[in-house]
């Protein structure tokens, strides 16, 4: 099969591009700057429609990972990037079998999810990374012509990821790491190469599994942790024996949003949407998205903190 892949320079990219070549599919990637010399890589703004659209040509199937990811985006380049370059993604499938990936916090109202499923994209809120992927997946659910899943990975993490433990690891350093009520809140996690996994299953029951298209599924390890925990262990693998300073939730809301009017250049420390995303549970029911796609994780937070270890050995300087 041939899959077009958008965001494949991702940590969770990457990790999709290996499994489906490792079965034998050939990949087709789609990104801004070339990232390898595969002929079949393909540069290209997801925001130009006919660039997608031929990025796309002869392709089996898509995966849709590519989004602009970032605590404070400019709600226009947001918008564009990841609204308008879902829509771009959806019109180039053309009926053939997609893979949205999307988040869970498309679905965050400020309170805990504990055991919960995929509820409805209904944020609304000023978090503007949230508001356009909530948007973008409502597009996706309504304008969408074939079959197609929509995946929402939980906190996903391995080595190389930049994203959540490169933060931590760099507030770390910078003597800039807080967690609200001694990280208390239990947080369910997805390690990248079983999401990859789940993300591969998502295109195979496109072509199989009706009963999966057309609703987002939560995707996560099912093995909820506490934030201290998590992060300790983050820690622990890059041989930082740093502990991070405790606030209680209200005060570190007051801080994000204080943050966020008064940031004027850069991403700041914290923002008012983290602050409470970090304050409370967050673990979800994964037996509608196992028995849907026919896949549960096989890797798991002990052995990905096993892997996460041996590649901070390797790669971070001690």
């Amino acid at each position: 099969m041939r899959v077009l892949l958008t965001g494949a320079t991702s940590c969770l990219g990457r990790a999709v591009a290996q499994a489906l070549r490792d079965r034998g599919d050939e990949v087709v990637t789609f990104q801004r700057h070339r990232a390898g010399r595969a002929p079949s890589d393909r540069v290209g703004d997801i925001t130009n429609a006919p660039a997608v659209r031929s990025a796309a040509v002869d392709c089996d199937a898509l995966v849709h990972l590519a989004a602009l990811v970032a605590p404070r985006p400019r709600w226009s380049a947001a918008y564009q990037t990841n609204v308008v370059g879902t829509a771009n993604v959806l019109e180039a499938a053309a009926g053939r079998p997609l893979v949205h990936v999307s988040s869970p916090s498309v679905a965050f109202g400020g309170h805990p999810a504990t055991g919960e499923v995929a509820l409805p994209a209904r944020y609304q809120g000023h978090d503007r990374y949230t508001r356009s992927k909530a948007i973008a997946e409502r597009w996706v659910l309504d304008h969408a012509t074939g079959p197609v899943v929509v995946l929402r990975p939980h906190l996903v993490w391995g080595p190389g990821d930049t994203q959540l433990i490169g933060r931590i690891i760099e507030r770390a350093d910078q003597g800039r790491l807080v967690l609200p009520d001694r990280g208390r809140a239990l947080i369910d996690t997805t390690y990248v190469d079983d999401a990859a996994s789940a993300v591969v299953a998502g295109l195979d029951r496109c072509f199989d599994q009706p009963a999966a298209w057309g609703r987002p599924l939560v995707v996560s390890g099912g093995d909820p942790r506490t934030l201290a925990e998590l992060v300790e262990r983050i820690l622990s693998a890059y041989g930082r024996t740093i502990e991070p300073r405790t606030i209680p939730a209200p005060v570190l809301g007051v801080l994000g949003a204080t943050f966020e009017r008064l940031w004027l250049r850069g991403e700041p420390p914290l923002t008012h949407f983290a602050a409470r995303q970090l304050s409370v549970a967050h673990w979800f029911d994964q037996r509608q998205t196992r028995d849907l796609l026919g896949w549960a994780p096989r890797v798991g937070i002990e052995e990905g903190f096993a892997r996460l270890a041996r590649y901070a050995s390797s790669n971070e300087p001690r």
